[in-house]
């Protein structure tokens, strides 16, 4: 007997399994609705029971009931889509009993940090029973699709049948996917059950397609045969070759007929990763500034006299209207860098957070700061805290300071004294940069310092340099556009040594190259225009620096640049 749940929780609906089991059973829970559903004429459950021609006494009798309750939801005007909610909640019960050989489909993609919070909770717990998740940094990217697939073949694919499924491009190449691609998606609590698959088929990538065929972010495809369970030696196969897609002129209400046609692919080229050894542990993400529209704007109104006037950045959804203007003493006001803002050896513009900065500028006070300098910021910091702990969510940091230097992402620029290399999180091109000790870092940008100011400059020709692009592009993915600490952790960048004369000429022409931005930068803002990266890449003095550092960075890295052309 299987058992529905439904608002009652100690009435559930009981339906006998073998009932659910015969195909006709779709049709048996129309014909019940439809007499249930017509109380103006009358209806004898014999007639019923007729038109149902169940030769079992239990099914009979469990339909009767079920045609009773619904009899009654009906008379009190609950009658809503119960007929499909059955019909759904048992589709399941059916394929685990029934399963199929072949099976596609189209998962629902979420990622954990999209989801609710007591939705996160359950997630994690399904996908740790799978072997299924990445953990540390790679957590928050962890994505519904894989345990969705693996609990789909597990329950509802025969041993040896096969499946296509559309995911998202991170599938192919990014950490948090890594224990989907083996194949291996064994269960932790039952030795002797568990889901092993064949992912040698060639997947398919659709992130050079135009249009892409799911507009929404760049996708991919992945096949698999389910193999038999054996935890000896399992004959599992992980992904190892993809198909890159490349086609024009395709829209996602086209048949695959007509798409095929206009497909072509080349296989895609494989890069040996490894840490590098000098960089890899030293990056960390930058400060959460938020929400902005309680610390951040973006130019001054005023400056004098120690004050600096401003108005905070607009914001959306819950802290909507929460802007403010106001005049705070100005050692409460910094610099703050966004990627939005970051150029190939440069940035066009810096936005300012407002912080409980301590007098010396290097750390984050956890209460109001004291003194005679103090009483406008006071004012301004605790109206802005009530906003936020009035507006914050339950799992939020308690106070807006703890909030801005959630991680201590904040304060550990702060006591940081020499200049710093960053590099954007996120994007379709890796881009970096050397800034002035004094400027935050956002969470939009990893970064560091070096013991050495050219090893700054250094890092940045290296992330910049347009010979490694498509290894940045093709390696180093957390998601379809997020790097993370995959430049560093699958690039092996050799420590800088300034009597290399590589490493060197890196240097140096990174600094001639940031010179360069920063004059330009200048150039446009007397002009009242901002620059932007193609004006950097495409600019006539940048050229002959941008083809040292290609050369430079061939010397040392030469299995991870694309060919001359």
């Amino acid at each position: 007997m299987v058992e529905i749940p439904t608002d009652d929780p100690d009435e559930p609906i009981r339906l006998p399994s073998s009932l659910l089991l015969q195909e006709s059973f779709a049709q048996l829970l129309a014909r019940l609705f439809d007499y249930a559903n017509r109380p103006e004429t009358p209806h004898t459950e014999a007639n019923l029971l007729a038109v149902l021609n169940l030769p079992s006494p239990a099914d009979r009798e469990a339909m009767i009931a079920v045609y009773r309750r619904f009899r009654e939801y009906i008379a009190s005007g609950r009658n809503n889509v119960w007929q499909w909610y059955i019909a759904n909640l048992i589709q399941p019960l059916r394929l685990a009993n029934l399963p199929v050989s072949r099976m596609v489909g189209n998962p629902p993609w979420v990622v954990y940090n999209a989801m609710t919070n007591d939705r996160q909770d359950t997630f994690r717990g399904h996908a740790q029973s799978r072997n299924l998740w990445a953990g540390r940094y790679l957590a928050t990217q962890n994505d519904l699709a894989a345990t969705f697939v693996a609990t789909c073949v597990d329950y509802y694919l025969q041993t040896g049948g096969q499946f296509g499924f559309v995911l998202p491009y991170a599938a192919l190449r990014t950490g948090q996917w890594s224990p989907f691609r083996t194949g291996d998606w064994s269960l932790r609590e039952d030795a002797e059950r568990g889901t092993h698959v064949d992912m040698s088929k060639e997947a398919w990538d659709f992130s050079n397609v135009n249009a892409p065929p799911f507009p929404q972010a760049h996708s991919s495809v992945l096949f698999g045969t389910k193999v038999p369970t054996n935890r000896q030696s399992p004959s599992v196969k992980p992904l190892e070759k993809v198909q890159q897609k490349t086609g024009a002129g395709i829209s996602s209400k086209m048949a695959w007929s007509d798409v095929k046609p206009l497909l072509s692919y080349a296989y895609r080229k494989e890069y040996p990763t490894a840490h590098s050894p000098a960089y890899a542990g030293v990056f960390r993400v930058g400060a959460t500034l938020f929400p902005q529209s309680l610390v951040v704007f973006e130019q001054e109104e005023e400056r004098s006299r120690g004050l600096v006037r401003f108005s905070t950045n607009p914001a959306k959804g819950a802290w909507r209207n929460t802007e403010r203007t106001g005049q705070i003493e100005e050692r409460f006001v910094k610099p703050a860098l966004f990627s939005r803002l970051l150029l190939p050896f440069g940035a066009t513009g810096f936005s300012h957070i407002i912080g409980p900065f301590s007098v010396d500028g290097k750390s984050v006070m956890k209460t109001l700061p004291t003194g005679g300098d103090v009483q406008r910021f006071n004012l301004y910091w605790s109206e802005a805290d009530a906003d936020y702990q009035q507006i914050k969510s339950p799992k939020s940091p308690s106070t807006l300071a703890n909030r801005i230097d959630l991680f201590a992402n904040l304060s550990t620029q702060l006591i940081t004294a020499n200049d710093r290399i960053v590099y954007t999180s996120s994007g379709s091109s890796l881009t970096a940069a050397v800034i002035g000790e004094d400027t935050v870092a956002s969470h939009s940008l990893y970064w560091t310092t070096c013991a050495d100011p050219m090893a700054n400059y250094y890092l940045a020709a290296v992330f910049n340099a347009g010979c490694l692009g498509d290894f940045f592009k093709d390696a180093c993915r957390a998601s379809d556009r997020s790097f993370m600490l995959l430049p560093v952790q699958n690039l092996p960048i050799p420590a800088y040594d300034a009597g290399n004369e590589h490493h060197a000429n890196l240097a140096a022409q990174s600094l001639l190259a940031h010179q360069r931005v920063a004059a330009m930068v200048a150039e446009r803002q007397a002009l009242g225009r901002r620059i932007n990266r193609n004006d950097v890449l495409r600019d006539g003095a940048m050229q002959p620096i941008l083809c040292s550092i290609a050369a430079a960075v061939r010397a040392i890295l030469p299995d991870y640049c694309q060919p001359v052309p």
